[in-house]
């Protein structure tokens, strides 16, 4: 049985589902096929907003980073080069530079926008502020050790991470990051579908196991995993779950009676 049989069956057809109930070899080669089909379809549309983003940040830094000298020594920052306090805005975040201040700088005097992040840079500590959630995080600058940098440096990391390479291995590591996430996931769904319908079943007497129901379970997760593609984030759950259940009863419930 191809791949592509067992994709265009997957998405409608009761009777052939129910029919590989005892396909469980099959079922398992299927349904990691499915995630991989899946994953790679995602990793490519991530893949291009890379190569399409990389090249703009890149020149965004090239063209807003200032020259400045920093250099962390026991446990303090100090910056050369840089009119401070520097402060750059852009549309969801400011970066703040004040180095120089001898009371405490609270990052709350530069949020101008409920929905402006901040990252503060002071002497002792970075601080970041995440409008989203209204959190604040700091990082201690003795914890870092001392580091010395400018900004040729900068732009010579700034060339590494955005080469062809780097661009390269993160859409690999997307891919695998993918790809065990709706593994997980979705087995996960299978097993917790498998148990309520294999259990419902068992009550109304059908003549169903529970590695029967869930071998089902692999092919149909097809139609709802593809539907969840498409879905917006914020109703991919319940997309998933309503039409996997829906289908399942079909499978495994609706259809038996009949038969």
């Amino acid at each position: 049985m191809s791949f592509f049989t067992a994709l265009y069956n997957s998405l409608y057809n009761f009777k052939w589902l129910r029919n590989q109930r005892s396909n469980t070899s099959w079922a398992w080669g299927y349904f990691f096929l499915l995630i991989i089909l899946v994953s790679g379809l995602s990793t490519i549309t991530l893949g291009f907003k890379y190569f399409d983003t990389a090249p703009v940040i890149k020149k965004v830094v090239y063209n807003e980073l200032p020259e400045f000298q920093a250099e962390i020594k026991n446990g303090q920052l100090q910056v050369s080069g840089l009119i401070q306090p520097y402060i750059k805005n852009y549309e969801k975040i400011a970066i703040v530079v004040n180095t120089v201040s001898t009371s405490t700088v609270d990052i709350k005097n530069y949020i101008k926008a409920d929905d402006q992040s901040i990252l503060l840079v002071t002497k002792d500590a970075f601080t970041a502020y995440d409008a989203q959630n209204k959190s604040t995080k700091t990082q201690i600058m003795k914890d870092i050790g001392d580091y010395k940098t400018d900004r040729t440096e900068i732009l010579k990391k700034a060339d590494i991470f955005f080469s062809t390479k780097m661009i390269l291995i993160a859409t690999v590591i997307s891919f695998v990051v993918l790809f065990l996430f709706a593994t997980i996931s979705n087995l996960f769904n299978v097993l917790f579908f498998s148990f309520l319908f294999y259990t419902i079943a068992k009550q109304q007497k059908l003549s169903w196991k529970f590695k029967e129901v869930f071998t089902v379970g692999l092919f149909t997760v097809t139609f709802p995993l593809i539907l969840s593609q498409m879905a917006p984030t914020l109703y991919l759950n319940w997309v998933f779950v309503l039409v996997y259940a829906c289908l399942m009863y079909f499978v495994v419930l609706k259809q038996e009676k009949v038969v």
